[in-house]
């Protein structure tokens, strides 16, 4: 169920200002979309940036998000026939609103399965959404690598993120502090908002706060492999590249079958 307070809210208001032009992960789903050929469901849908980007393809289209502030953003950009519903990944089975299912596709794009809070949390989701994706059907999650190097500078410095104008004339700087904590497997991140006001020069600060809990290669196949799914591939880019130990991004294709062999028969084949 959806929780009581919007822990997003504050990160709606400027969001696409920072992401509505991020279009690198676009044809990667526009592609498994079409393959799927079938009702497709985002898991995490924020504004629906992903999912306006489907509309064109006259797909049955379905999405949740924990935050109403979001939600309200995505059903200003998308059209009535994309169901929307506030609901918690994990309990995506049992939400009354994605009454188009079962899905033959569901996906969760740029990190947000990381943002369930631990293992439970995670196989709940993985779990629930078996229940409701066709079996044969597709699951694609795209992943921070948790590369080393990157973890180590988790420490708690502030980093200008972002920087520029916003819809009315007046300036975003978006900054942020990351911590990361090796034991948990946690990155908690601190975000501060300052818009500058482009008469007066007067700077107003909104602070935000969120957790993600990062997952290995090893340790997400496994949570796949409990869940019900077969790990089909192994991406490390939006250009189909498959995962080594330079790639930037973890991007992996399921499928579920009580026969094993189905996934590959339907076509989704190990490098494809």
């Amino acid at each position: 169920m959806m929780g009581n307070e919007d822990a997003y809210r504050q990160f709606a208001a400027y969001y696409d200002v920072e992401y509505a032009a991020f279009d690198d992960d676009i044809s990667f789903y526009r592609e498994f979309a079409r393959q799927a050929n079938g009702p497709i469901l985002e898991l995490g849908c924020g504004t629906g940036r992903v999912l306006a980007a489907l509309e064109d393809l006259g797909l049955p289209l379905a999405g949740v998000d924990t935050s109403d502030a979001m939600l309200a953003i995505a059903r200003s950009r998308l059209s009535d026939r994309v169901l929307l519903g506030e609901w918690d990944m994990q309990a995506v089975a049992s939400c009354p609103a994605l009454r188009n299912g079962p899905y033959f596709m569901a996906f969760s794009a740029i990190n947000t399965f990381l943002h369930l809070p631990d293992v439970d949390a995670q196989l709940d989701t993985l779990r629930s959404l078996r229940t409701i994706v066709v079996e044969g059907g597709l699951l694609l999650l795209d992943l921070m690598v948790p590369e080393p190097r990157y973890l180590s500078d988790q420490d708690g410095r502030l980093t200008l993120e972002f920087a520029g104008p916003l819809p009315d004339g007046n300036r975003l700087d978006k900054w942020a502090v990351r911590t990361h904590d090796l034991a948990l497997q946690t990155i908690e991140t601190t975000v501060l908002f300052d818009v500058t006001d482009s008469s007066s020069g007067v700077v107003t600060r909104v602070t935000d706060y969120y957790a993600t809990r990062y997952i290995h290669r090893f340790e997400l196949e496994h949570l796949l492999h409990r869940a019900g799914w077969k790990v089909v591939s192994l991406y490390g880019s939006y250009e189909l590249e498959l995962y080594d130990s330079g790639s930037e991004r973890m991007l992996v294709l399921a499928t579920w079958s009580d026969d094993n062999s189905r996934g590959e028969s339907a076509g989704w084949r190990q490098g494809n």
